[in-house]
């Protein structure tokens, strides 16, 4: 289900982890923006049992950032 995904695909991976030191941001800086790529990309290739529609990561309760598979409006 999609908290098992959740905690495998996203919790496990990058809670409380040196995101500079993971491969997945090898090339990349771990920026928020970033972050939700990686996040919304491993939950589309390994949760099929529904559509995954975006992420949404908050930082503080006045900054986030939405990623929806390059499908977001560019305001």
């Amino acid at each position: 289900d999609l908290d098992e995904a959740v905690e495998r695909q996203v919790i496990a991976r990058f809670d409380h982890e040196h995101l500079n030191a993971l491969p997945a941001f090898a090339a990349l800086v771990p920026t928020s923006e970033n972050l939700a790529v990686e996040i919304y990309n491993s939950l589309q290739r390994n949760f099929t049992a529904a559509r995954l529609e975006k992420v949404r990561l908050e930082e503080t309760s006045q900054n986030s950032f939405e990623y929806a598979g390059g499908a977001e409006a560019h305001v």
